[in-house]
């Protein structure tokens, strides 16, 4: 791309990833054109300081080009290869004790920790039941696209340890942003089950309140579990998504 003084030579991203998404809404500006600024610098290798020396221009060409990755709708994927590996989605019924107080007390900072919240609600596949598996391929990530009944009978994951954990963490970073969002998402209306289940059982909510929620979490969870686990975009803005006080 050539602006009127030099030619910027800019690689678009196959999607935007986890440390991106923390540094596009790292601005806290009133600015249109400043956020515009602040999305590109976290999307390429230059500065904020660096940007602002473009030309318009090159600024509204290079934001057209990079809106296809940077818009993406929250999407739920329980099995994905992603770097090479297989990561399956830790499901909520399986959680330790240790997983969810990790992921309660992460969520405290969820801006800073995106990619240690990644790392604990992905881990490596270590054994599952399909024949084959069925890829979805999409901006270097392949999704599984095998229809089985309920996805999380048919995998295990990686028992959760912090300290593999940490290792792997900082890779994370790059984690695909939009498969992250979709996947706190769903834990969000994981632990909304649940908390209806333990609500009604200690007497706190009456039948009629419980079935209806029931149904109405069951109804979302079910459309995503059922073909492989795939998109999930019932979900509040990415913005603000938090997970404390949700613990039942």
């Amino acid at each position: 791309m050539a602006d009127s003084k030099k030619t910027l030579d800019v690689t678009i991203p196959e999607y935007l990833s986890v440390d991106q998404y923390r540094l596009m809404n790292d601005y806290n500006g009133d600015s249109e054109f400043g956020r515009l600024i602040h999305a590109v610098a976290a999307m390429t290798k230059f500065t904020v300081d660096e940007v602002r020396t473009w030309s318009l221009e090159s600024l509204k060409d290079l934001a057209n080009e990079f809106a296809s990755i940077s818009d993406h709708k929250q999407e739920f994927h329980s099995i994905i290869e992603w770097e090479g590996e297989l990561y399956g989605y830790a499901p909520i019924a399986s959680s330790t004790l240790g997983e969810y107080i990790d992921l309660e007390n992460l969520a405290k900072d969820m801006h800073n920790n995106m990619h240690k919240v990644a790392a604990i609600l992905y881990r490596p596949i270590t054994s599952h039941r399909f024949k084959t598996l069925k890829f979805a391929y999409k901006q270097k990530v392949k999704m599984l696209n095998n229809k089985v009944e309920n996805v999380f009978d048919w995998y295990t994951v990686e028992k959760y340890d912090s300290d593999k954990r940490k290792l792997r963490e900082e890779s994370f970073r790059d984690f695909p942003a939009h498969i992250l969002l979709g996947a706190v998402s769903f834990f969000l209306s994981s632990v909304n089950l649940y908390s209806t289940n333990i609500l009604s059982s200690q007497g706190k909510m009456s039948t009629r309140t419980k079935d209806r929620l029931m149904k109405q979490q069951t109804e979302i969870l079910s459309q995503n579990i059922g073909a492989g686990g795939g998109l999930f975009t019932h979900s509040v803005s990415p913005l603000y998504y938090q997970l404390q006080g949700t613990q039942p």
